[in-house]
């Protein structure tokens, strides 16, 4: 493994957003919508770490289904689609979802948007069906301690708590399901196996 992702990770770990980062109050909500901010606007008890986000769906009950974004792009994996927004490369983590309520993604910022296709492109590739086009993605990890992969584990540990909160949700109204019924077990299960592909590390 190159030294140098490591250095990028230790980089990574110690990042922190200055007080110049302020939040905001009315950011248009949109569906393909990519957008940044801090992780302690949603909780003041979180760190200040840089937080990018996409709104790929509405789930119902004021509530959006997002991918974790990360200008980090040099830890992208296989599994990890690469896109080029003004001014920057970004990837996005497909297997990193989680769920913001309208009021929460009001607070970020909106630095750019992506189109429906793309959208719809990324979710095919994250439910292992054929996008319109080919997708560019980063690297397939050989070995499990690949840094690549403890990159995406800090990821999940912080937005854990946002990706499962929508099973509470679910437990509030199991016969509504958030406005869309799952049509059959895998959907229910599916949120969880993406963990899978990150396995925790010693």
């Amino acid at each position: 493994m190159a030294k140098w992702l490591d250095v990028l990770f230790n980089d990574y770990l110690q990042e922190e957003l200055g007080e110049d980062v302020k939040s905001s109050s009315n950011t248009p909500v949109v569906i393909g919508g990519v957008y940044f901010g801090s992780l302690a606007f949603l909780n003041p008890e979180k760190p200040k770490k840089p937080l990018y986000f996409i709104i790929v769906d509405f789930i119902g009950d004021d509530m959006y289904e997002v991918l974790k974004v990360s200008d980090r792009y040099e830890f992208a994996t296989n599994r990890d689609v690469l896109l080029d927004i003004p001014g920057m490369t970004v990837m996005v983590e497909v297997g990193n979802n989680f769920y913001l309520s309208e009021g929460e993604i009001k607070k970020f910022t909106l630095i750019s948007q992506v189109s429906e296709q793309d959208v719809q492109d990324i979710l095919a590739f994250r439910d292992g069906e054929e996008p319109s086009r080919p997708l560019r993605v980063g690297v397939t990890p050989i070995y499990e301690e690949d840094v690549r992969n403890k990159f995406h584990q800090a990821e999940f540990r912080m937005i854990e708590d946002l990706h499962i909160r929508v099973f509470a949700l679910m437990c509030e109204d199991p016969e509504g399901a958030l406005d869309e019924p799952f049509e059959d077990e895998d959907d229910w299960v599916e949120p969880i196996e993406e963990r899978w592909l990150y396995p925790r590390l010693p």
